[in-house]
């Protein structure tokens, strides 16, 4: 069962306390770019937001990098299944553990843990739809997705799985145009 506004919040806040940086402003941007395209989806749009709001709630722990997905889900198990399942789904636009801008800072039986975890879930529209808006949203607002993507590679790196993650972010776009009958990146400026 989702929880409430109020308790996202709070989760959020305290969250904010712990480990200040630029994801509590990238978090925000997505929680509202996930609403408003909800709300012209026919998604719930405040679940939109709360899942938007958490997705990167791993990071509360400290600076991180793949590892934040981890932490999240853990920290999410007991509180929301839901978000702890988004925690794990919004880095992954395709189901490739190695699919990832960053690197796993974890161990071989953590990654095994989120393979085999992507391995026996089918995507619904919200985990599309986190995926989505993470990767056009930034700490400073939102940019086109291609902006996203040479921005990452050139903070990361170029790796084997980054054109199967570009075009898989690509399809996501095509995706959210179909749902909203129009461009999402019309949303950036509502």
């Amino acid at each position: 069962m989702m929880i409430s506004l109020n308790e996202a919040n709070q989760i959020f806040k305290e969250a904010c306390e712990l480990n200040k940086g630029d994801w509590i402003e990238h978090s925000e941007y997505v929680a509202n770019l996930a609403r408003k395209i909800a709300i012209k989806s026919g998604l719930n749009s405040e679940k939109a937001y709360i899942l938007g709001l958490l997705h990167d709630i791993g990071r509360r722990n400290g600076i991180v990098q793949a590892r934040h997905a981890i932490e999240g889900y853990k920290y999410m198990m007991d509180k929301c299944e839901e978000i702890a399942r988004i925690c794990l789904t919004h880095t992954f636009q395709y189901k490739d553990v190695m699919g990832i801008y960053d690197t796993w800072d974890c161990s071989k039986e953590e990654v095994e843990m989120v393979k085999d975890y992507l391995e026996h879930i089918t995507y619904d529209d919200y985990d599309k739809l986190i995926q989505f808006c993470d990767a056009v949203s930034l700490a400073k607002g939102y940019c086109i997705a291609e902006q996203k993507m040479v921005s990452s590679v050139l903070k990361f790196g170029f790796k084997e799985t980054t054109i199967a993650k570009w075009q898989s972010i690509l399809l996501l776009k095509s995706y959210w145009d179909s749902k909203v009958s129009g461009n999402v990146y019309d949303y950036f400026n509502e």
